[in-house]
């Protein structure tokens, strides 16, 4: 189908997929989410082999789906793409096996998709701070009268804080507010916060104590600083297998969740803000939007 892609987000932590027809609109026909835990036990900037063969696992799965609806598939990779030293691994098996091109973004690039996925999505709000908790790195976006003015990613992720300091919630933290102090200032004064991403999707699906993860319920919901240090406290008392039965829509998340929740309070803390919206849109969004040119030009398989 001429018009229809299937792009997949080869995260540090998750792989995203998602087919949609793009006309005057992004028209989904699929989305599937599974855990890779890519970036989990990279050293030395050296990924770990197992975490390659998995995600090749849920890759062939996730191409071979695509193949039932489009040709038209564009891999890219994130944060341990860029800095895994062995990462021609997997992008060589990706062009030997389906002749496609592993795309490794920059993070400006990222934070770049990420706001073009949103532009829209807000348009109640004049001044939007955004920001993808992600595995490997945080992304932000500054968003004025949905215009992307400003953008920066820095070397805050859940696996990244996970990888140097194991456990060690005190370390984690005092990272963590080491690394936001790198942000350029804020243009905004009173901006509104948007949670993108795996962590905020999962926080606002907690809030609703949904079985099953609903784009519906999640994409705009608002959650509060006073909600997120409530669920901060009640992680901080729970095993991992007793998080997992908090969150049935993806439980191999639930060694994750704790760290990504302390990133979101933090980032609340750091702006002064009492409160952040959630969006379902990430990068594989911001893609299709991209005039045809560009996005056919990702498909090029030269």
């Amino acid at each position: 189908m001429e018009n229809t892609y299937c792009i997949i987000d080869v995260g540090t932590n998750n792989i995203l997929q998602l087919i949609a027809a793009v006309n005057d609109r992004i028209n989904i026909i699929k989305r599937d989410s599974q855990i890779s835990a890519l970036g989990k036990d990279m050293k030395n900037g050296f990924l770990d082999i197992a975490a390659i063969d998995r995600t090749k696992f849920i890759l062939t799965d996730f191409i071979e789906k695509a193949l039932e609806f489009t040709d038209n598939i564009i891999v890219v990779g994130t944060s341990c793409s860029r800095d895994a030293k062995n990462i021609f691994i997997l992008s060589d098996w990706l062009k030997e096996k389906y002749q496609i091109n592993y795309h490794i973004i920059s993070g400006d690039e990222e934070a770049n998709y990420n706001g073009l996925a949103n532009i829209n999505e807000f348009q109640e709000n004049k001044d939007i701070v955004m920001f993808d908790v992600g595995g490997g790195s945080t992304e932000f976006i500054w968003i004025k009268d949905r215009k992307i003015i400003q953008t920066q990613s820095i070397d805050l992720g859940i696996r990244r804080l996970q990888n140097l300091f194991g456990s060690d919630s005190r370390s984690n933290h005092k990272e963590t507010q080491k690394l936001l102090k790198t942000l350029s200032s804020s243009p905004f004064d009173d901006p509104v916060l948007v949670g993108i991403g795996g962590t905020a999707t999962s926080l606002s699906a907690m809030k609703f104590q949904l079985e099953e993860y609903n784009p519906q319920i999640v994409h705009k919901s608002k959650i509060t600083i006073s909600e997120l240090k409530d669920v901060l406290s009640n992680l901080c008392e729970k095993t991992d297998n007793q998080i997992a039965k908090l969150m049935p829509f993806e439980p191999k998340r639930a060694d994750l969740i704790e760290t990504g929740t302390m990133i979101v309070t933090e980032i609340l803390d750091y702006f002064g803000l009492k409160e952040f919206f959630v969006s379902d849109r990430g990068i594989q969004f911001g893609i299709l939007m991209q005039d045809k040119h560009k996005l056919n030009k990702m498909l090029f398989k030269g």
